[in-house]
């Protein structure tokens, strides 16, 4: 036997006021009458007062109804021989089977696999069974029309197809499923989460690792860990680009000290071989210098070397750029003004993968608009009517665009391009405004820091239409930047200049940071993302990909020009290359595993027994109407003593009552 709450039995101490309170019941001496005291001495006399215990039935059922209900409330559980259990009704078996990366060690999914099966050969008559692989997504195997099945046959070949995956599984992503998979039915639920049960997947709430139910039924949850020794593995964590070199970066998890290898490959080419020490649990850095790239997306892939516990994260994929930053064209009616040296020296010094290429307006052919991924103007006031058609036509077919304003905008009503009214100009010169709201969930902002150190000594006052997006306000509460989308691109609009002549922006920390964030958005790179992890969705409406189409790393076109006009996103199931094609740029995405997943040290003993432990409780708490099933192989006691306490409150209260009934008459 064992006890959820065992603090409740302090309440046992109460035992002692029923002892205490019928030890004070005495017993006055007998009075004789007689006919007159009045010629008798007073005389001192002793008077023994003789204490014991009375009503012993009553003091019983008092002291009972104590005991009970102290241990009512520690919720006892009664452990069951291995194959007891309580007489039930058919259940309904939900076998998760973890297909993890970290599944993919030797011998795990064999294992897991093995356990699901002898979980099937122990469902009784009437039973019935999901299979579910659990990894980044938690997916139902086929076995019936239904999901769930009786079938043992068709079980069984579901067990026999399942595989480790390259996603991450998080364990609370997994029970929270557990009462959308179980579906309408009245069967009770008993869940078989079958897992190597990896310490990082842990959720950061344990509650979150409790099942609950939208349906007010029992679910039952039964952890099933299997033997998973931990075998020394090294991973691919990182592949970056350093000038003429590349760097590949390896980790170790429960590894020796030792010495690691490691192959580049770049556009299927091999490119040389490095080795280095590496230290236990630690990481290394090998160098492979004066790596040539070709202009453009490159594919560069790190392979390692010998073989180690998990091989899935032995090779590392990343897109790295050749040919030096790509010319982004920055439209200004003077290409050697203050904003074009500042907007070019920040983009050199972020190491951003574009250049500002200063270009005359008057100088401009917007017929080759299409060739750049996004361009700049530094003052919306010198654009013409013809070429703010043009640039609002480029945008709206997937360009991007930051228009800034400055003194050539403060006289006009309405914006070019981005079409908002102008209701005037601020002029803050003897006591300029600071910025007082950042939008930091936008992804252009979520990486700048200073916008507090910023002074605005004059800015446009514009009123953003109703689906424009201000990322950014003044004290004040005038919008400063503003994004909006048009048809399928982007644009940022600034209202106030790019050199230092309406603001103090250009000279601040924060500049270098804001303009390579801003060409990073503004070309779609955190859309697409130059590391994605296996298992993330890629966000097509995000990346301006209206139309196009999607080719896995195998080279199977997963979406068609067709297909992407209605698909939002697509899954990244594979690691390797993903090709993206749209209307304005071709993209490539590298896919990694999550490195997370390497390290392949489980749950200790005590985390994993407060689990089952937990879930238990959480069984006791909520059980099924109209069955009564041990939890696991504990039988919880708690029921039959709340109705044991019930029974004994009946008989107390009886047993009062007569006894106070039979003492009133004898006084009569």
């Amino acid at each position: 036997m064992s006890l959820l709450a065992p603090l409740f039995l302090l309440g046992l101490l109460t035992l002692g006021l029923p002892l205490w309170l019928h030890r004070l019941q005495t017993q006055n001496p007998k009075r004789q009458m007689i006919s007159s005291a009045m010629l008798l001495d007073r005389s001192e006399r002793r008077l023994h007062v003789q204490k014991r215990l009375r009503f012993l039935l009553l003091l019983a059922l008092r002291l009972a109804l104590l005991a009970v209900a102290a241990f009512a409330f520690a919720q006892p559980l009664w452990r069951l021989a291995a194959g007891a259990g309580l007489q039930r009704s058919a259940r309904q078996h939900l076998i998760i089977v973890d297909t993890s990366l970290s599944m993919g060690a030797a011998g795990r999914m064999e294992a897991a696999r093995a356990e699901a099966l002898r979980v099937i050969d122990e469902m009784q008559s009437g039973d019935r069974a999901q299979i579910v692989a659990a990894g980044s997504t938690i997916e139902r195997q086929a076995t019936g029309a239904d999901g769930a099945s009786g079938d043992q046959s068709a079980l069984r070949r579901a067990v026999s197809q399942l595989r480790a995956g390259n996603g991450r599984l998080e364990y609370a992503l997994a029970v929270g499923a557990i009462d959308s998979l179980a579906g309408a039915g009245d069967l009770p639920v008993v869940a078989h989460l079958i897992s190597d049960f990896q310490s990082s997947g842990l959720s950061a709430r344990f509650a979150d690792l409790l099942p609950r139910s939208e349906r007010a039924r029992r679910i039952e949850l039964q952890l099933h860990p299997i033997a998973a020794p931990v075998a020394a593995n090294w991973a691919v964590t990182g592949i970056r680009q350093s000038g003429n070199a590349v760097d590949v970066t390896v980790r170790g998890h429960g590894a020796p000290a030792g010495t690691v290898s490691v192959k580049l490959e770049v556009n299927g080419s091999a490119r040389g071989e490095q080795r280095a020490p590496i230290t236990a649990d630690g990481e290394a850095t090998l160098r492979f210098a004066d790596v040539a790239l070709n202009v453009g997306d490159n594919r560069v892939v790190a392979r390692l070397g010998g073989t180690d516990g998990l091989a899935g994260d032995d090779t590392g994929y990343a897109v790295l750029q050749g040919g030096g930053p790509q010319a982004v064209p920055l439209l200004t009616t003077d290409p050697g003004s203050g904003a074009a040296t500042f907007i070019s020296a920040a983009l050199n010094v972020s190491a951003a993968r574009f250049r500002a290429a200063p270009t005359r307006l008057t100088g401009f052919d917007a017929r080759t608009l299409e060739r750049y991924r996004w361009l700049l103007v530094d003052d919306a006031g010198a654009v013409d009517a013809t070429l703010a058609a043009a640039l609002r036509s480029y945008v709206q077919s997937g360009g991007a665009l930051l228009l800034a304003t400055g003194t050539r905008a403060a006289g006009l009503q309405t914006l070019p391009v981005s079409g908002e009214a102008v209701r005037g100009v601020t002029v803050r010169t003897a006591d300029p405004l600071s910025i007082g709201r950042v939008d930091g969930s936008h992804p252009l902002l979520v990486n700048t820091r200073g916008w507090q150190n910023v002074a605005i000594a004059r800015m446009l006052k514009v009123t953003p239409g109703s689906e424009d997006r201000v990322l950014m306000a003044t004290e004040d509460g005038e919008a400063l930047l503003i994004e909006q989308r048009l048809g399928s691109g982007r644009l940022l609009l600034l209202n106030t200049s790019l050199d230092n002549t309406w603001n103090d922006l250009p000279v601040a920390p924060v500049f270098v940071s804001f303009m390579a964030e801003a060409a990073r958005w503004l070309a779609g790179e955190e859309a697409y993302g130059s590391r994605q992890l296996a298992g993330a969705v890629l966000p097509l409406a995000q990346a301006g990909a209206t139309v196009g189409q999607v080719i896995d790393p195998e080279g199977h076109e997963m979406l068609s020009l067709a297909g992407t006009r209605n698909a939002q996103s697509v899954r990244l199931a594979s690691t390797g290359f993903y090709q993206v094609v749209t209307p304005v740029r071709e993209a490539l995405v590298a896919v990694n595993v999550d490195p997370r997943e390497s390290d392949l040290t489980p749950l200790d003993a005590a985390t994993l027994q407060s689990w089952r432990t937990a879930t238990e409780a959480a069984e006791t708490v909520a059980p099924a109407p109209g069955s009564v099933q041990a939890a696991g192989n504990a039988l919880p006691l708690a029921r039959w003593l709340l109705a044991l306490l019930a029974l004994v409150v009946i008989a107390e209260s009886l047993a009062g009552n007569w006894l106070l009934r039979r003492s009133t008459k004898v006084l009569s």
